[in-house]
C-alpha cells in the first residue's frame, strides 16, 4: 500500500524545527556567562578564565576573547549556575544576608552533579560571603565567619573573588576587635590594581574610625584622596572620593563640621548626575556632618534625598533610614518615624543600622 501523505504534517513540521531551533537558540542564551561592569555595561560570551585580577571571556558578539579588569567588573554569573545562586547573588548584593544563605540551602545536590569548578567555587563564595556578612552585621557567629572565608581562600587563590574576600574577611576581624589581622587582610589588597590600593588604604582608615581614632583615621582617608593616579582610571578617582566621603565623617567627629559640609558639597557638585552610588555616600556622609552641628532640618534633607532618590546602595539607604528614625523621632513626627524603621527592618534586615536602631533606643 502506499503510504498516505498528509500535507498538513508537511507544513508543520517545517515549522515545528523552526521552533525547536527557536527554543535551542534560547536555551543556549541562558546558558551564557555573563560579566556586568561597573559602568553598567554588560558583556555576554563565554568565561575561558578567571584570575585574582581579571575575568577572561570571549564575548559572543565579534567572537572575540577579551580580559576584563577586576576593577572594573560589578558582578560575574555563569550560564550553568543554580536558580538559587543567582537569586542569593543578588539578595546579597541588597545586604539580605540570611536571605542569600537560605537559597543557597534551597539548590540541590543534583543541580551541582556536573557542574564546573568555577560554579562550585561561586557557590563556595556566597556561602562564605553570606556568612561572614551576616556575621559582620549582627556580631554573632564572627568566628564561623572568619572561618568560612580562611577555608574559602585556601581553596581558591586563583578566584576573581581573592581580593573581595580579603575585604570581607578585614571587615569581620574589625568587628570582632582583631584590628591588626584585620591590618593584615587588608594588606592583600595592596597588591592588586591601583583603585584596589587605594580601596586597601581606605579600608585601613575605615578601621581607624571604627576604633574612633578619628585623627588618624582622617590623614589616612586624606592620603588616599590625594593619592596620584591615572586620570583615564575611573576606578581610582571613585575610590578617592570615598575616601574624601570618609574624611568628613571623621572631621565631623572632630567638632569640624563646616568643614566636613563643605567637603561633602564639592563632591556633590563634581559628581556625574548619574553616579548613584557615589552621590549616595555624599548625601549620607552630608547628613552624618548636618546631624553633628545639630542641623537636624538640613539632615533630614541630606538622608531624605538618599532614601527618595539615591536608594540603590544597601548601606548608605539603610544609614539614612536609620537617621530617619531618630530625627523623625526628635521633630515630634511619630508616624514617619515608624515607617522609616519599618523600611529598614523590612528591606536591611541584617544590616549594622538595623541592629545599631536597637542599641540607640529609637522606637519608631
Amino acid at each position: 500500500m502506499k503510504p498516505h501523505t498528509n500535507h498538513v504534517a508537511g507544513r508543520v513540521w517545517p515549522s515545528l524545527a523552526v521552533a525547536l531551533a527557536a527554543l535551542v537558540g534560547v536555551a543556549r542564551g541562558q546558558s551564557l556567562d555573563r560579566v556586568r561592569l561597573t559602568d553598567k555595561t554588560e558583556v555576554v560570551g563565554e568565561i575561558v578564565g578567571v584570575s585574582p585580577v581579571d575575568v577572561e571571556i570571549k564575548d559572543q558578539r565579534d567572537g572575540e576573547q577579551k580580559k576584563l579588569p577586576i576593577d572594573r567588573i560589578a558582578s560575574v554569573a555563569f550560564g550553568g549556575e543554580p536558580e538559587g545562586l543567582r537569586t542569593a547573588r543578588t539578595m546579597l548584593q541588597r545586604e539580605d544576608a540570611a536571605g542569600a544563605l537560605a537559597e543557597l540551602e534551597k539548590i540541590e545536590k543534583a543541580e551541582l552533579d556536573g557542574a564546573s569548578d568555577t560554579v562550585l567555587a561561586e557557590v563556595a563564595f556566597m556561602r562564605a560571603a553570606a556568612t561572614a556578612r551576616q556575621a559582620t552585621a549582627t556580631g554573632a557567629g564572627l568566628e564561623a565567619g572568619e572561618r568560612g572565608l580562611r577555608e574559602f581562600l585556601q581553596k581558591n587563590a586563583r578566584s576573581h573573588h581573592l581580593y573581595r574576600a580579603h575585604e570581607l574577611l578585614g571587615d569581620l576581624l574589625v568587628r570582632a576587635g582583631k584590628f591588626d589581622d584585620a591590618k593584615a587582610a587588608y594588606a592583600v589588597l595592596e597588591k592588586g590594581p591601583p583603585a584596589f590600593k587605594l580601596r586597601a588604604a581606605t579600608a585601613k582608615a575605615r578601621a581607624l574610625y571604627e576604633r574612633k581614632d578619628y585623627a588618624e583615621a582622617e590623614r589616612e582617608y586624606a592620603a588616599a584622596a590625594g593619592a596620584e593616579t591615572d586620570p583615564k582610571d575611573v576606578a581610582s578617582t571613585r575610590q578617592k572620593r570615598e575616601a574624601e566621603t570618609g574624611r568628613a565623617r571623621c572631621l565631623a567627629r572632630q567638632g569640624k563640621a563646616a568643614d566636613a559640609v563643605k567637603i561633602v558639597q564639592g563632591i556633590i557638585r563634581d559628581a556625574a548626575p548619574d553616579d548613584r552610588d557615589l552621590l549616595a555616600r555624599a548625601y549620607a556622609a552630608l547628613g552624618d556632618a548636618h546631624r553633628a552641628a545639630a542641623q537636624d532640618q538640613d539632615a533630614l534633607i541630606a538622608f531624605l534625598t538618599v532614601d527618595l532618590v539615591y536608594n540603590t546602595l544597601p548601606d548608605s539607604h539603610a544609614e539614612a533610614l536609620y537617621n530617619l528614625v531618630l530625627l523623625w523621632q526628635k521633630v515630634q513626627n511619630p508616624e514617619r518615624s515608624r515607617e522609616a524603621r519599618q523600611s529598614l527592618e523590612t528591606t536591611y534586615p541584617d544590616s549594622r543600622w538595623t541592629g545599631a536602631l536597637g542599641a540607640a533606643g529609637g522606637k519608631g
